[in-house]
């Protein structure tokens, strides 16, 4: 006879009673909401946040948070909840509001890992205690995939946030406003939902004003020279000038992170796998950005070496989201294959796989991300009301672009094609 293998469920204090599967089920949409909520206002505040490091974690942290809540939403199909969503209400959304009021980077973050994630953990851990471990294996299977990655993010805010505030006014704000976040999340029932609600949302502390979110300018910390179009394109016959400038250039595509993190935020009412797909379209902008800031360095070089612009986000900002996305996906992604897929084979033809491999992955990317661009575009001009055809918005977009764009490659590729005289 085969040995059964499985451990025997723990003891449980008298305290901690075994939870029932409505419990779980209503949990587990809580969670579900919360993380991918948790992603959308990570994006918003990418673009307020200064450190170049920290815009980096974040653009990994939301695609953590956003396939957490795929984790968990294919739990609660499993669990025969079709709908996630239904009979939330606003208590989720009420805790992301009042943790987006922050007014500096800091302050959101200490909200945002100190109070909220810091409690999902928990959370997520008392469920593995409380649940049965044979009835409700696969949901113990989630929690031990997922709590190790956010265990591993609060460990990065520990050392992280309080960095971010850097003298004595700053440090007694962030103890403030990490105190307000916890009042917030308990005021709206928790993370868990059981936790009597206030008869109304607390508010902020007294001498906060308008909440930035969304950011009209992207910042860059003091290491950074900042001018308006960035690095100079340098002549074809340049060749190291030429290959320095593509990987640079990749590195400059946390402007692409700070746009897509700015719709991710700004875009309601769309369904949830549309917040899905952008978090890992940011996710993979972040991994552009650090592959060029890595090749960089590979040739001798640091990302601050050169001046940066930001000059792209700030005029994608004048437009609305459905105009932003297709502009990135329609018109910069679409049209970038031709150049990426002949400085690949330039990067062959004189040995330098290294380069060309960089180039080759992220034209994989891209293929993905125009696909974004086709699945979702035309459910944003439904949600924004556009009342032209495809073709016609994908040619206002090509032509904002063109009247828009610092980047010498993005004017280029915009102009429209010129059939030759017959």
């Amino acid at each position: 006879m085969p040995t059964d293998t499985r451990l025997p469920p723990p003891t449980l204090p008298q305290s901690r009673q075994r939870v029932d599967a409505d419990v779980v089920i209503r949990r587990l949409q809580r969670f579900q909401a919360l993380e991918i909520l948790t992603a959308r206002l990570l994006g918003g505040w990418i673009p307020g946040v200064a450190v170049w490091e920290v815009k980096h974690q974040l653009g990994a942290h939301l695609w953590q948070d956003a396939s957490h809540s795929r984790e968990w939403r294919t739990r609660l199909w499993e669990l025969r909840v079709p709908n996630p969503d239904r009979g939330l209400g606003e208590q989720p959304r009420q805790i992301i509001r009042a943790l987006g009021a922050a007014q500096a980077d800091y302050e959101v973050l200490a909200g945002v890992y100190f109070a909220l994630k810091t409690e999902l953990a928990a959370a997520y851990a008392r469920l593995a205690e409380t649940t049965n471990p044979v009835f409700d294996a696969p949901t113990l299977a989630v929690i031990r995939r997922i709590l190790p990655e956010k265990e591993a993010q609060l460990a990065w805010a520990r050392q992280a946030v309080p960095a971010l505030a850097t003298d004595d006014a700053a440090r007694h704000r962030l103890e403030r406003w990490t105190a307000f976040a916890r009042e917030a999340l308990a005021a709206a029932g928790g993370v868990e939902g059981e936790i009597p609600a206030a008869a109304e949302p607390v508010t902020p502390p007294p001498g906060y004003g308008v909440p930035p979110l969304p950011f009209p300018a992207a910042r860059r910390d003091a290491r950074f020279t900042v001018n308006l179009t960035g690095m100079p394109l340098p002549p074809e016959d340049d060749v190291a000038g030429r290959v320095r400038y593509q990987f640079f250039n990749y590195a400059m595509e946390m402007q692409a992170v700070e746009t897509l993190g700015s719709v991710l935020w700004e875009t309601e009412g769309m369904e949830w796998e549309f917040y899905y797909d952008l978090a890992r379209h940011c996710y993979d902008e972040e991994r552009h950005s650090a592959m060029g800031e890595m090749r960089l360095r590979e040739l001798g070089h640091g990302v601050a070496d050169f001046p940066h612009s930001v000059a792209n986000y700030a005029w994608r900002q004048l437009f609305d989201p459905l105009r932003r996305y297709c502009v990135l996906t329609y018109v910069i992604e679409a049209d970038s294959f031709r150049y990426k897929h002949q400085t690949y084979q330039q990067h062959l033809a004189r040995g330098d796989l290294e380069s060309a491999q960089a180039v080759l992955w992220d034209i994989m990317d891209e293929t993905l991300h125009v696909r974004f661009g086709q699945k979702w575009v035309p459910e944003l001009m439904q949600r924004y009301r556009y009342e032209g055809s495809l073709e016609a918005l994908e040619a206002e977009c090509r032509e904002i672009l063109r009247t828009h764009t610092v980047n010498p490659l993005q004017r280029k590729y915009a102009e429209p094609e010129r059939k030759p005289a017959s």
